[in-house]
């Protein structure tokens, strides 16, 4: 266990920050679809377990918005990350494998738009064509 840890590590340290969102925003998604999937066969401590760390990774991609820089996406976003919250809050209060589904609904267009984003700032930009000799 101590080897793995070490590689975490070092993934995080040297990772860029677009990288560790993205690792967030899929480990969230991961634990939600562990917490559907444990209370759909009546496994309700996994369900609990994964629920919990999925709201505590969108708690903390909520609390990493920067409302003086974007504030109007923040403030969707913001919006969006509590009703997520609330939804796998009340799954873990009533171990109900709908209210999962229904925080993934949500959550699930933000990490796409998300990786979106990072691919198109990743990708070199296009060259200019060429004019043709006359």
């Amino acid at each position: 266990m101590n080897a793995y840890r070490t590689y975490t590590n070092a993934n995080v340290t040297t990772a860029s920050g677009p990288r560790i969102m993205m690792t967030l925003f899929e480990t969230a998604l991961r634990h939600m679809r562990t917490a559907q999937t444990a209370y759909a066969r009546g496994d309700y401590r996994t369900g609990g377990d994964s629920a919990e760390r999925a709201t505590a990774i969108v708690l903390g991609l909520q609390a990493t918005l920067k409302h003086e820089i974007a504030p109007g996406l923040c403030e969707q976003l913001d919006a969006l990350y509590s009703f997520v919250v609330g939804r796998l809050t009340l799954a873990i209060g009533n171990t109900s494998e709908l209210h999962i589904e229904e925080a993934e609904r949500v959550f699930l267009p933000i990490v796409e738009a998300f990786d979106q984003a990072v691919a198109a700032e990743a990708a070199p930009p296009m060259a200019m064509p060429r004019a043709a000799a006359l």
